[in-house]
């Protein structure tokens, strides 16, 4: 009798969009079912497990963060916009609307969604040093929310996850001076068992060993027992692991020949074979990803896999299908890679290019509207998110090339640091972004 041998799991590109900044999270109610949010303001679904997908929801002014499903029809996604925090859904995405009557203590941005069940969700932040950290939860399947400061435990929060509706973590970093700066953290991983009434930082025996400009971006658990932290710092890559349940983590340097550095995305099958990636280096290129079989103490480049990855997620035990998230969605199953690479995504119609680009100021950002064009919208986040320029506004524009001249500073006229910003261009109800590193 012959034995039927299966095809190797491998990474693939789905033919989700590419998001020129980035597709930042992804959930999927099964092995075909998944949603993903990008920096186009976009929440997209997919039912046949990437071959094709829809647009459920787009917002020329929101920076999408995070996504998370309770069932096939109830989900919520988390924005860093402070005005629109939170969306929800009740029909599987069909229509999304804001979450209203938020806590006083809601985050001011909604950096992780960890989904408990149809009752019970948490959601955790934000990434940002100068403004508190904070979690909020739901236990009535987000009739209400109750928010709760963690000011005594961390300066800023990115990631969460709850098995239970008592027992879970956030992780982000805590400073001990004050008004910090990400240069002043360290990073924190902090546990509850009561449902956030209390927490203890379990990375607190390591704390001599933890640098200082670094901080906990994902978190992965494989079991009860096995879990991951990737660790975010602009100059290196590193993660926690855990092999006891979250009692004691040990730090491993990401130690690759290609030295990747500025991470965020983590993703591991087992408790040996995981892969991180990320922006790759300080000034966010390389977009760099890395792999271990060895439980993270070398690595290897894994390039091929995907680029600029912050969220991998995997379905069944053992694993059947994986998606991870980054410039575009990528899948990993037994489907054969296409012989020829995949054109990642229809040239731009706005932007002369959405590839990162390298500017002095003032910018001058080439802009083309087409024929028709009801609206023209231009804006500006930094690096993180954080809005810091409503450059276009501008009904029945005037079809054409033009050159949008932007001085490097806020909506209040305040010149801004040098450093990586993300333009969105939108027209009508589409739009396209681009990474813009401003030398000085």
């Amino acid at each position: 009798m012959t034995s039927v041998v299966s095809p190797p799991m491998t990474w693939r590109p789905t033919n989700a969009p590419v998001a020129s900044s980035r597709t930042d999270d992804i959930w999927f109610a099964g092995p075909d079912s998944v949603w993903l949010v990008n920096s186009n303001g976009q929440i997209m679904h997919t039912d046949d497990g990437g071959d094709s997908w829809q647009e459920q929801f787009h917002d020329e002014g929101l920076y999408l963060r995070s996504v998370a499903f309770a069932s096939d029809t109830r989900g919520w996604v988390g924005t860093l916009t402070a005005s629109k925090r939170l969306l929800e859904t009740s029909d599987g995405g069909a229509t999304w609307t804001e979450v209203t009557g938020l806590p006083a203590l809601a985050p001011s941005a909604i950096c992780g969604l960890s989904v408990v069940n149809e009752s019970v969700v948490y959601a955790s932040g934000t990434n940002y040093p100068n403004r508190p950290a904070r979690v909020m939860k739901t236990v009535d399947g987000g009739a209400s929310w109750q928010g709760l400061d963690m000011a005594p435990h961390a300066s800023l929060l990115v990631d969460a996850y709850f098995p239970t509706p008592e027992r879970g973590w956030v992780v982000g970093g805590k400073a001990q001076v004050p008004n910090p700066t990400r240069n002043d953290v360290k990073s924190v991983v902090l546990h509850t068992t009561d449902g956030g009434r209390t927490w203890v930082n379990q990375a607190a025996a390591i704390e001599d060993e933890l640098p200082f400009g670094e901080w906990g971006w994902k978190i992965q658990f494989l079991d009860d027992r096995v879990g991951f932290v990737s660790l975010e710092s602009f100059e290196r890559g590193a993660i926690l692991k855990t092999i006891d349940g979250g009692g004691s983590w040990t730090r491993f340097d990401i130690n690759d020949q290609q030295k990747n550095a500025n991470l965020e995305g983590i993703g591991f099958l087992d408790e040996d074979h995981g892969w991180v990636g990320g922006w790759g280096t300080a000034d966010f290129k390389g977009g760099f990803s890395s792999e271990t079989t060895d439980g993270g103490r070398t690595w290897a480049d894994a390039n091929h896999i995907g680029s600029f990855l912050n969220r991998f997620r995997f379905f069944g035990d053992p694993v059947t299908v994986g998606y991870a998230s980054g410039l575009t969605v990528y899948k990993y199953s037994p489907e054969p890679v296409p012989a020829e690479p995949r054109d990642l995504g229809p040239p731009t119609r706005f932007l002369r290019s959405n590839e990162p680009a390298d500017e002095e100021r003032p910018v001058r950002i080439p802009v083309t509207v087409p024929d028709g064009a009801a609206h023209l919208a231009v804006n500006v986040w930094d690096r993180f998110g954080e809005h810091v320029r409503h450059l276009v506004d501008e009904a029945q524009p005037q079809p054409g090339r033009r050159d949008v001249e932007w001085e490097v500073d806020d909506d209040a006229g305040q010149a801004l640091d040098a450093g990586s910003y993300i333009l969105r261009v939108t027209v009508d109800n589409s739009s396209e972004s681009q990474i813009l590193r401003v030398r000085r």
